[in-house]
Parts: structure tokens; C-alpha cells; sequence
């Protein structure tokens, strides 16, 4: 890390440590789950479908209750609600370790879906309180670097604990037991993070911004004005009864719609194939689990990494530039990836794709924040978190079918045409 991140890191406020050092050490929980859930479901005797199955579930469970997930940031509070992620994702882990039917499964995975809204509904808008002007690039990019590279780190010890619960319970590294094991240790993990986050104190100002605390729905007159869309004035009666924030968001529909198409395309890309890569390198290339353990570490910590040059590239390039630029490299080397014969060659070409794909993401989740009220950043996160799920609600059980009839080719293809269109449209909406 070089002198002025050193001297951001100073910087940054004792709550903003606190809740870097909760997403570290939950990170590290949730890290083997990353790497071992496929493998975990198909241990256990499940079909490809049941897996796709599963996918599903986890998403639409998110899809359904986004609305009063989000609501109920309202009146928990960002830390509050963040902690009650934390209590979801563990007890869905434990599920999964303790009653590994069919039934409690899919309950498992409707419990990690829920928590999965409530974190990315409450972490962006709690980063822009636990930062400034001159921070904010700084922590943003130190979150996904930390949520990336101990991902990483983490499937690196997955491996090795994997083969530790295998040896200490006597069954294969590969068996369904050793995986419910692995999970039970990483759900009691998850809980270990709670302590950092509980001792951080949330700003004392409101969600809602002292200028809007009573902010009442537009009148007739102002929605017909010209600072507010011509469709309000039919729409007055409807739009009284939404939560104040969202009305903050339908002032500005055409902001939103673009601030959301790149992601939704994204979230349809990535479903089609990434939660496939671990099987896809088992099933092409024979890797055992601590290899795919090392190679996806290997992956994640450069990935985590390069993060921390996003602000840099931002500040030469602009932070929407530096998102088109780095996505648009990404794309060829999906391809090379999905042709590569050798493993060396598709080692290259993954770690390369993924490092530039993802450096900048924390940039485009901090712009959207930008342009967005603070009363509002909680729902436009969480639509944000809507778009890059929505694919996951189809999208999976499409792969597995592709997957089971054609192999992997189609994913590819399909992958990296989602992805061009995103990065199209990122151009085309944001790169004046």
C-alpha cells in the first residue's frame, strides 16, 4: 500500500475500522461457503436441478422481501440491521450443516437470501456516514478489497480445513459430511463478527436528513412544476403513500432506470456461468479441492488488490470511465478463458479477467450513491443489489440445463454479450 493510502487509512474514522475489521472476519466465514456450496449440494446427492433450484430460491426470496427488508432499515437503523444480516446468514449456515434435506435447504438458502439484502442495503449507505469527500473513494475500494482479497484468502484455508474435518471425522474430503462440518464452522465464524460491529457507534444524525425529516408528498401543483416528472400529477394518490425516500427516487426515474441497467445486464451475465467456474475447473481440468481452494484465493486476494488502485485509475480517468475501461478489458479474456485447453493458459486468463472486471465496482456503487439523497441511498443501493440479483432468478436453473445437454461453451458466449451490452450502456448513459 503506498504513502497516501497509508494516509487514508489514518484517516478513516475509528467507526469506519471497526466496521472493516466486522467485514473481515465475515468474510472469511462466508469465503468457504463461496467455494464449496455447489460442490457441497451435488456431495449431499442433489441433482444439477436441485443446485439450480437453490439459486433460485436464494434470489427470489431476496426479490420478494427487498421492499420490507428495506423498510426496516427505516427503523433499526444501518448498524442494527446490518448485525441482523449477520444472525441470518449464521443460522442458514448452521440449517445447512445440521438438517441437510431437501426442505431445510431451501430454507437455508431463503435465510443467507434475506441476509444477502439486508447487508447490501445497509453497507454502502453506512460507508457514506463513516466517510468524507476524502475518504470515501479510499473506503469503498478498502471494503471491496477486504470482502475480494480475504474471500480469496479464505479459499485458500477452506482447503486445508476441509481436509481437517475430513481426517479428524474419518470421511472422504469429499463427502457431504466433511462439507456439513466446514459449513457449521464457518456459521459459528459469521457470528464471530458481530463484536467489532456492535461496539461501532452509527452517526448520530437520522437516516433522513435533518432538511427532510417532515418532507411531505409533492401537492398537485409541484408535481406539474418543472422540477418534478409530468406523470406525478396522475400518479398523486399512489404516490402519497410511498415511504418518503422513495419518493425522493421517483423525482428522478430516468436517473434510476440508467443507474440500474448496467448491473441487471451484469447480474444475467454472471448468473449463466461464475457460480459454475469452481465445477467448470474440476469438471475440465480435475482439480481437488485444496487446488480450487489455492487457485480461487489466488484469484480473489489480486482481485482485492487491485481494488485499491480504483481510486487512483479514478482520479486520472473519472470513476465512470475507469468502470468502462476496466469491464470493456475483462471481456476478451472471459472468452479466452472459456477456449483455454491448458490450465496455465485459463489460470492467466481468469485471474487477469477477473482482477480488471471487478477493480471497479466499489467506484460505480460510490457514484450511484452520489447522485442519490441520503434519505434515499439505502433503497437505490438496494435496487442496486435488485439489479445485480435479478438474473440469479432464472438465470441458474438456464445454466444448469445448458450445462447438463451443451457444457459450458454457450455460458461463455452468452456471459460475455451480457457483459459488452453492460458496458455499452454504462458508456452510453454516464461517460459524458
Amino acid at each position: 500500500m503506498n504513502a497516501p493510502g497509508i494516509h487514508r487509512w489514518r484517516a478513516l474514522e475509528t467507526g469506519a475500522r471497526r466496521y472493516l475489521l466486522h467485514l473481515a472476519i465475515l468474510t472469511l466465514s462466508l469465503s468457504v461457503v463461496v467455494l464449496y456450496y455447489n460442490l457441497a449440494v451435488v456431495a449431499l446427492g442433489y441433482s444439477r436441478g436441485f443446485l439450480g433450484i437453490l439459486q433460485t430460491v436464494t434470489q427470489g426470496v431476496a426479490a420478494l422481501l427487498s421492499l420490507p427488508l428495506w423498510l426496516s432499515v427505516q427503523r433499526l437503523g444501518l448498524r442494527r440491521a446490518l448485525a441482523a444480516s449477520v444472525v441470518l446468514y449464521a443460522v442458514g449456515l448452521l440449517l445447512f450443516a445440521a438438517l441437510p434435506q431437501a426442505a431445510s435447504l431451501i430454507v437455508s438458502a431463503a435465510f443467507m437470501g434475506m441476509a444477502a439484502v439486508l447487508a447490501q442495503v445497509t453497507a454502502a449507505p453506512l460507508m457514506m456516514r463513516l466517510s468524507d469527500d476524502a475518504t470515501r473513494d479510499y473506503l469503498f475500494s478498502a471494503s471491496a478489497a477486504i470482502a475480494i482479497g480475504l474471500n480469496g484468502i479464505g479459499n485458500l484455508g477452506a482447503g486445508f480445513l476441509a481436509d481437517a474435518a475430513a481426517s479428524l471425522l474419518n470421511v472422504p474430503t469429499d463427502s457431504g459430511v466433511t462439507y456439513r462440518a466446514v459449513f457449521a464452522i464457518a456459521g459459528i465464524g459469521a457470528l464471530a463478527s458481530l463484536p467489532p460491529l456492535l461496539l461501532l457507534r452509527e452517526p448520530e444524525r437520522p437516516l433522513v436528513s435533518p432538511s427532510s425529516e417532515s418532507v411531505a408528498a409533492p401537492t398537485e401543483m409541484d408535481a406539474c412544476s418543472n422540477s418534478a416528472p409530468p406523470w406525478l400529477a396522475l400518479a398523486q394518490p399512489w404516490f402519497r403513500r410511498l415511504p418518503a425516500p422513495l419518493q425522493a427516487l421517483m423525482h428522478k426515474p430516468a436517473l434510476v432506470v440508467k443507474l440500474l441497467l448496467p448491473p441487471f445486464l451484469i447480474s444475467w451475465g454472471a448468473a449463466l456461468l461464475i457460480p459454475y467456474l469452481n465445477l467448470y475447473f474440476r469438471e475440465r481440468f480435475g482439480l481437488d479441492n485444496r487446488a480450487l481452494g489455492a487457485l480461487f484465493a489466488g484469484f480473489d486476494v489480486a482481485t482485492g488488490l487491485a481494488a485499491l488502485t480504483g481510486p487512483a485509475l479514478a482520479a486520472r480517468l473519472g470513476k465512470i470511465r475507469t468502470v468502462v475501461v476496466t469491464r470493456a478489458v475483462g471481456i476478451p479474456l472471459l472468452i479466452l478463458l472459456g477456449v483455454a485447453s491448458d490450465l496455465w493458459l485459463a489460470i492467466i486468463a481468469a485471474l487477469a479477467r477477473v482482477v480488471v472486471f471487478n477493480m471497479a465496482a466499489p467506484l460505480y456503487d460510490a457514484y450511484a450513491m452520489e447522485q442519490t439523497e441520503e434519505r434515499a441511498r439505502p433503497f437505490m443501493i438496494g435496487l442496486l443489489g435488485a439489479a445485480y440479483s435479478a438474473g440469479f432468478l432464472i438465470a441458474p436453473l438456464i445454466s444448469t440445463f445448458v450445462q447438463e445437454r451443451y457444457g459450458f461453451g454457450p455460458l461463455f458466449v452468452a456471459t460475455a454479450a451480457l457483459y459488452a451490452l453492460s458496458v455499452l450502456a454504462t458508456w452510453r448513459f454516464f461517460d459524458h
